[in-house]
């Protein structure tokens, strides 16, 4: 026996699958026929994902509890022998990427369909019954270039405080002032040791004068 379904999930469910096939079909557009197959094949499998996730979750009621993640033990690493597979092509990942990437008018025209859909109250009101549906809606609104409605957006996480500075000691804070010129070449160049001169010589120090008061 099917699962009565809610008709307002199932209108969104159907616009939103139709959306997501119209954009796919716009991709073997004969102005995109000059881009990268292997691309564009990444792409399609990336829409059609997020496509069956939102009619998942929109229409079956028990996908809506946020689903605690089983610990996975880890995968067993490929011997050596085995020959690897060739890596998966990447999907760039700037805001409104899939504009930048294929321009013209056939995606814009997809991207309006979603605003309006996007600004529909049924659909928020979806999104507080399965807040899940949002992993789906915002990376379509990231790739597109579409400002996230206020349902849609995240809290932002408290960052942690920043450690503070050790405190230095006194005398490590305390820093000698740096020395002269003059008192660097005395340093490196010291002075000569004064030689003991005897009475009379040139270099001696004059004799102090003896003066009698006694007149």
């Amino acid at each position: 026996m099917e699962q009565p379904t809610n008709s307002i999930a199932q209108s969104l469910a159907d616009r939103f699958t139709t959306m997501m096939r119209l954009l796919r079909q716009t991709l073997g557009a004969p102005d995109y026929a000059r881009f990268d197959l292997s691309l564009k094949r990444a792409i399609w499998h990336r829409i059609s994902r997020l496509s069956l996730r939102f009619r998942a979750l929109a229409l079956n009621p028990r996908l809506r509890r946020a689903r605690k993640p089983s610990a996975k033990p880890d995968p067993a690493p490929e011997p050596a022998s085995q020959p690897r597979t060739a890596k998966r092509r990447e999907i760039p990942a700037q805001k409104g990427w899939l504009l930048q990437t294929f321009p013209g008018h056939h995606i814009p025209y997809v991207r309006g369909h979603l605003i309006r859909l996007l600004e529909d109250p049924d659909l928020s009101r979806l999104h507080s019954e399965t807040p899940s549906i949002g992993r789906v809606l915002r990376p379509l609104c990231h790739m597109l270039a579409i400002p996230l409605p206020d349902y849609l957006k995240l809290a932002r996480k408290p960052r942690p405080p920043a450690p503070k500075p050790a405190q230095k000691s006194a005398r490590r804070a305390k820093r000698k002032p740096e020395p002269s010129f003059y008192e660097y070449m005395l340093q490196k160049y010291p002075p000569a040791p004064a030689r003991p001169t005897l009475p009379g010589h040139i270099d001696a120090p004059p004799a102090r004068a003896k003066i009698n008061f006694e007149r």
